[in-house]
């Protein structure tokens, strides 16, 4: 199944971080939230040391605002075999630091990320257990949107999107990455299927709004599109009612649509074991991947 070693099993460990105080200074918030990610994770794994790979949520070292990316923005590392320069990544080497002390695959939820030219991103990179940056993914598709009277909401204003569908190889086996709305985008995930991919990770931040109608729906749409699991993490919901308000409820769906752990909206850990011959039962089971007629129906 693309795997290395024989591994058909891993431990993936979700942190659902508390919220970060969107009327604290920024130096303040993203201290305070970088050293609640830390503890979060060291108490994850020490309640399940089986963890091979942790996720972080989506921005959770900066408020989830257009007003907030901009401030709370710092440079960061491209993928690279060297172990990255952090000094002025604050975030980023804390994760080089979660990555090294614990010894896991690191995705690392999203930060916000401006490159040299000034443009400012939605930015997830992954780390393997000596902390190099083995994958980064900017977010493809911006949350621009507008439900009357329930929420609006534009990262446009802010943000650019990112350019590319983003996979990496791991010892067990290809791993999928997407950021929150790119969850809705089937063919993105197809993509990451092609590209041998058993596994879909979205650091994401659903809204009260579109949470409770879409967040685990689409999950399953996209495990059922792929046969592949997926897993979303989330922050927690803000307290405070003046912040976007997160959905929480990180998850992970198996390849067979089945919701296999769930949290709710408060701060907290899930784990879960990937079956990886469950995956390939599954897809031997419903062979979609070798009954598409892309002739028909291929997007250009």
């Amino acid at each position: 199944m693309g795997s290395e070693g024989g591994v058909t099993k891993f431990g993936l460990l979700l942190c659902q971080t508390p919220p970060v105080p969107s009327k604290k200074g920024v130096a303040e918030a993203k201290t305070d939230a970088l050293e609640a990610a830390k503890k979060l994770v060291g108490e994850g794994i020490a309640a399940h040391p089986g963890a091979k790979m942790v996720v972080l949520p989506e921005m959770f070292a900066c408020p989830y605002g257009t007003k907030f990316f901009e401030p709370f923005c710092e440079p960061v590392p491209d993928a690279q075999a060297a172990e990255p320069n952090t000094d002025q990544s604050p975030s980023v080497k804390v994760l080089v630091d979660i990555a090294k002390s614990h010894g896991v695959w690191l995705v690392g939820g999203s930060v916000s990320e401006r490159d040299s030219a000034g443009k400012i991103y939605n930015t997830c990179l992954v780390f393997n257990p000596q902390g190099h940056i083995v994958a980064k993914h900017r977010k493809v598709h911006l949350f621009d949107i507008d439900i009357p009277g329930k929420m609006t909401f534009k990262e446009s204003e802010t943000l650019s999107a990112g350019g590319q569908v983003t996979t990496f190889e791991s010892p067990f086996g290809t791993i999928g990455v997407g950021i929150c709305y790119d969850v809705r985008f089937a063919e993105l995930a197809l993509s990451m299927r092609q590209r041998g991919a058993q596994v879909l990770i979205y650091p994401g931040a659903f809204n009260t709004t579109t949470g409770p109608a879409h967040w685990r729906i689409l999950c399953q749409g996209r495990a059922l599109d792929t046969q592949c699991y997926v897993a979303v993490c989330s922050p927690a919901r803000s307290e405070d009612a003046g912040d976007y308000p997160a959905w929480g409820h990180s998850l992970v769906v198996d390849p067979w649509g089945e919701v296999k752990v769930e949290l709710d909206e408060k701060p907290g850990f899930a784990f879960v074991d990937v079956d990886l011959d469950y995956l390939k039962d599954v897809r031997t089971r419903v062979p979609i991947s070798m009954q598409k007629r892309p002739e028909l129906y291929e997007l250009k």
